[in-house]
């Protein structure tokens, strides 16, 4: 399809939806005050689709958090092994996420979400055979790492796809909102993915986790269905923007000349460099104590022979689930803030995680330890909701994909630096390892604030 008809079928479509294009309706959220300007992305009928399609998908993705942690865990009984199997899924992140986002840039997202959505509906449909010991066979950590392997490589080329889709569907205007939006559906799943995971391993089996996990990818795929082919509100949908793109097409002579191109907008624009790296700083020394939770509550909180492995899987789930519900707090805080004072923002809820975690390395108590991880699930999703808003608003339209293939390799790095922790963690134990990095993020964010005025004064 040219580049005019697929311009002429997004206008045909736009039109469907009862919008007026880019420059549609203010969305202010009418006589609803903030209750309206807090869910009006929810109004329009596409954005309606990609949501509960990445809700199905998210969902999906913490019960495997949850499942394949303890699985693990209960194979190996290894923190080592925990890292192991973050690795195992960072590698292929860190070589294909370039990728994914020449990818975004070049071909429909919509078929880049439905492929890689079908893949996972495989996978797990696999693991829940091998977990059930389907024609005598039984589950091994390398089945595990296989998976982790290969689900890196797929998800990695498909997440820049999902997440610069946002742009396509809603415009400039509602972006913040869009991205708030999406963000509390994720963290409602983070409230009730883990939470009936572990209820699932505890009562059911690991198997039916993995096929309630199958299931609820292929709902994602049906709601992506849905979804226009091609962007309503786009660069390529001007003039000016669909004879860049042609010109660039004449320039290019190859996947990797449009990597390298992405990779230089990124190194040369300071505003996108520093909020690339301040995030990944967050990400690296934050972040692994997701996949450690395992170990963690094993050896902290649910220490055998008073706690069953079982058991152990429940209380795995209901601290995680608890975490959501901090996270659908942040979540929304961000959708229904002002769009000013973003960088300072940003910086905030990078400080605030980082004292949540140093609480969460002390803490032996249960019931404690769910109150933190309340501030730590608020943190996290605040962060992760400001970046990506302040990454799609401040990048250039035509380098967006490749800009969030370079933002979502924080899913890598993490993994690499939760292999590391999960070394720290065999020789120190997990609350040194945890709680030491935690304070290191605390001083970098004051020295973020104190030192970089170009991210603290982002609106």
């Amino acid at each position: 399809m040219t580049v005019a008809e697929g311009n002429a079928q997004s206008k045909t479509e736009a039109g469907s939806t009862g919008r007026t294009g880019p420059t549609g309706p203010s969305g202010r959220g009418g006589p609803l005050g903030w209750l309206g300007r807090t869910f009006e992305s929810l109004r329009d009928a596409n954005f309606r689709q990609l949501y509960f399609g990445n809700i199905m998908q998210f969902g999906s993705m913490q019960m495997q958090l949850v499942v394949r942690g303890w699985l693990v865990f209960h194979l190996t009984g290894s923190f080592a092994a925990l890292g192991t199997m973050a690795l195992a899924n960072a590698i292929p992140g860190l070589l294909f996420s370039p990728v994914g986002g020449v990818v975004a840039d070049r071909a429909p997202k919509k078929t880049v979400i439905q492929m890689a959505q079908f893949y996972n509906v495989l996978n797990a449909a696999a693991l829940a055979l091998l977990a059930g010991g389907f024609l005598g066979l039984h589950l091994a950590f390398w089945h595990l790492f296989l998976s982790a392997f290969l689900q890196g490589g797929v998800n990695s080329i498909m997440m820049p796809s999902r997440q610069s889709i946002i742009s396509d569907l809603v415009g400039p205007e509602r972006l913040m909102n869009a991205i708030g939006i999406n963000a509390s559906g994720q963290t409602l799943m983070q409230l009730l993915g883990p939470g009936v995971a572990g209820f699932m391993i505890a009562v059911l089996s690991p198997a039916s986790v993995f096929w309630a996990m199958a299931l609820m990818y292929f709902l994602a795929m049906l709601f992506t269905m849905r979804l226009p082919k091609y962007p309503l509100y786009s660069f390529a949908n001007t003039a000016a923007g669909a004879a860049a793109r042609a010109g660039r097409r004449g320039r290019r002579g190859s996947t990797w000349h449009d990597l390298a191109d992405g990779m230089k907008y990124v190194a040369r624009d300071p505003t996108i460099r520093l909020l690339i790296v301040v995030n990944f700083l967050i990400v690296v020394v934050a972040m692994p104590y997701t996949m450690l939770m395992p170990g963690f509550v094993r050896t902290v909180l649910c220490v055998e022979p008073a706690c069953s492995a079982s058991h152990s899987g429940f209380i795995q789930g209901t601290l995680q689930s608890v975490q959501g519900i901090g996270a659908l707090v942040g979540a929304v805080v961000v959708a229904s803030a002002a769009s000013k004072g973003r960088g300072r923002m940003m910086i905030m809820w990078g400080a605030m995680l980082g004292v949540g975690l140093v609480a969460f390395s002390i803490s032996r108590n249960y019931w404690i330890t769910m109150a933190i991880m309340t501030v730590i699930g608020a943190a996290q999703a605040g962060r992760m909701a400001i970046g990506q808003v302040l990454i799609q608003t401040y990048s250039q339209e035509e380098y967006r994909g490749r800009v969030m293939a370079v933002w979502f390799m924080q899913f890598s790095l993490v993994q690499f630096g939760t292999f590391v922790v999960s070394i720290l963690a065999e020789f120190f134990g997990p609350q040194w390892a945890i709680g030491g990095l935690a304070a290191v993020l605390v001083v970098a964010m004051g020295l973020c604030a104190a030192f970089m005025p170009r991210i603290r004064n982002l609106d």
